[in-house]
């Protein structure tokens, strides 16, 4: 099954996957709640999906994965992002992506992910992997971020992407203190003091496509 908000990349991976690799594509859908609706009705062993897809009427990224998770634990997830900030990367995998990849990795990556992710094996491409490795070498930005609550990595991504504070409150249905508090908490562990910063970090550590 198949699910991105951008119909030419559903269009892309249904040619790439159907008629090049040989995959049998069960079901797409273009945002969450559709995907939601297709995974209660339509059987599928591997679920390639994109992590940033807001909507007004059902959640996105890590709240989407923890319900795919806790409704429908034998789908196996594959995440397919233009986000590469670590600590975002990090949260993914423990969110229940058994395989994470970037839209800019190549078709083979793609394949490799799928099987993987069939068989029941963890994969991640190379890019990810290099990613995630900034951590682990002590990068201190990398490090910085890795900090974050999944909370709080939430709250910046749906930010930066638009949202307004009072926006984010009703999407995550928290509060507006709590939201602000969260934006707030994770502006200081980044070392950021106003939304200009904000953004510019977020631009240049994968925060925003």
């Amino acid at each position: 099954m198949l699910a991105d908000d951008h119909p030419f990349i559903v269009f892309g991976l249904r040619e790439m996957l159907g008629k090049r690799l040989g995959f049998n594509v069960v079901a797409e859908a273009t945002g969450p709640r559709l995907l939601l609706e297709k995974l209660a009705r339509i059987e599928c062993d591997v679920l390639i999906t994109d992590f940033s897809m807001p909507c007004a009427d059902a959640p996105d990224g890590l709240a989407l994965l923890h319900c795919i998770r806790t409704r429908f634990p034998n789908v196996r997830i594959v995440v397919l992002t233009m986000l590469d900030n670590p600590g975002l990367l990090g949260c993914i995998r423990k969110a229940g992506a058994l395989a994470l990849l970037n839209k800019r990795d190549g078709l083979q990556e793609l394949s490799n992910a799928v099987i993987a992710a069939f068989q029941g094996r963890e994969h991640l491409s190379a890019s990810v992997r290099q990613a995630l490795a900034r951590l682990g070498a002590g990068n201190p930005e990398a490090v910085a971020s890795s900090r974050l609550s999944p909370r709080e990595i939430e709250v910046l991504r749906l930010y930066v992407g638009g949202m307004t504070t009072s926006d984010i409150a009703r999407y995550l249905n928290r509060s507006i203190n709590t939201v602000s508090t969260q934006k707030h908490s994770a502006m200081r562990k980044i070392g950021v003091k106003n939304d200009a910063e904000l953004y510019d970090y977020a631009i240049e550590h994968g925060l925003k496509a």
